[in-house]
């Protein structure tokens, strides 16, 4: 089972993620974080085309305040890691049928980005992603950007909204773009019947990975009770809730 955290940039996905990856481990399941930024095959032709990828995709130097490339380049690319991305899921997947992966993100976020800087609609968009693993439950981290921007003490070029056209005060610019990205996200939660969380009347870790827990177990009831044909049609339906958690 492949479980997605997904928000704006410094919403806590990784911080969520890696909790509740050792919630379910201590709990006694068989769960562990992965960082879909750090994939390795333990093969060294296709671990070194990965870390090429990586490389233009995350560069150790850190990003340029423009782009010159566009967009599309950068979508075939991420086209390319998120199919690593799958073939490496459906390898662990047959290995540890019962293993239960959290990752921070995944394509989503990027298609949000991409309708946002080309204008591209989301269908066409997700037809750049159709190796990608598709998550059996996706977790919206929702969260005001004046706050995200609180939680960090940097951000990249491509975070505050640099390549996108956003100038102007670092803080402005990221709060602007970044409320952008969160409407494309919510729009796709609503869509998708993503899980919700609304981070402006929940702060508390612990509640926020409990609550994820238990939407973890009714997929997983629900993904063994449903024909191996429909479980990616029905992937991150949940019921309704009225509190502070809830589907979108």
């Amino acid at each position: 089972m492949l479980i997605a955290i997904e928000g704006i940039d410094g919403a806590g996905k990784t911080h969520i993620s890696r909790k509740l990856a050792r919630a379910l481990a201590e709990r006694g399941r068989r769960a562990v974080y992965v960082d879909k930024k750090d994939i390795s095959f333990g093969d060294g032709f296709a671990d070194g085309r990965l870390a090429l990828i990586k490389e233009a995709l995350w560069p150790i130097r850190g990003e340029p305040g423009q782009d010159l490339l566009g967009t599309r380049f950068y979508l075939h690319l991420l086209a390319a890691w998120f199919a690593a991305t799958g073939r490496y899921f459906e390898h662990q997947a047959a290995r540890n049928t019962d293993t239960l992966h959290v990752t921070d993100g995944s394509y989503y976020r990027v298609i949000a980005k991409a309708h946002l800087r080309s204008g591209m609609e989301i269908e066409h968009l997700r037809g750049f992603f159709t190796e990608a693993a598709e998550p059996d439950l996706v977790v919206l981290l929702d969260l005001e950007p004046r706050a995200a921007w609180a939680r960090r003490s940097a951000f990249k070029e491509t975070e505050i909204g640099r390549w996108d056209g956003f100038t102007g005060d670092p803080q402005e610019a990221f709060c602007a773009y970044q409320q952008q990205v969160r409407r494309v996200l919510r729009a796709l939660c609503e869509k998708q019947n993503w899980v919700l969380i609304d981070q402006s009347v929940m702060h508390n870790d612990a509640e926020i990975v409990d609550h994820i827990m238990t939407q973890v177990e009714r997929e997983r009831v629900a993904l063994k009770s449903e024909p191996e044909a429909q479980r990616h049609q029905t992937a991150g339906a949940h019921d309704a809730t009225n509190g502070r958690f809830g589907t979108c």
